[in-house]
C-alpha cells in the first residue's frame, strides 16, 4: 500500500488474504489511501463489529464481484431500459430497507 501514489483508491475483489486489515486501516487513516471498496475479506463473512463496516473511507459491497457475461448483461440492461420507458420498476433494484 505504501508503494501506491498518495491518495490512491483501493478496490479489492480478489479472494485470499493479501490485504492486511490493520495495514489498510492505517493507510486510510494516514491519507496514503483516499478510500477503498471491498468485496472480499480475510474473514468471510465480515464480522458485524469489524471496523470496515463503519470506517468513513471504506465502502463494503455485498460480495458480488464477478466476470460479466456480456449476452446476459445486455439482455438484462435492455429489459430494464424497456421497463423504465413503460414506467415500471426495473429488475434487480437494491432494497436498502432489506439491508442489500
Amino acid at each position: 500500500l505504501a508503494l501506491l501514489p498518495r491518495g490512491a483508491y483501493l478496490i479489492n475483489v480478489a479472494r485470499g488474504q493479501h490485504v492486511v486489515d490493520a495495514d489498510l486501516l492505517a493507510a486510510l487513516d494516514s491519507g496514503q489511501l483516499a478510500g477503498a471498496t471491498l468485496d472480499t475479506f480475510r474473514e468471510e463473512p465480515l464480522p458485524g463489529g469489524h471496523p470496515f463496516w463503519t470506517h468513513a473511507g471504506i465502502t463494503v459491497v455485498p460480495h458480488v464481484a464477478a466476470i460479466t457475461q456480456v449476452r446476459s448483461a445486455a439482455r438484462t440492461l435492455a429489459a430494464n431500459v424497456a421497463a423504465l420507458v413503460r414506467g415500471e420498476c426495473p429488475a434487480h433494484v437494491v432494497d436498502r430497507t432489506r439491508g442489500y
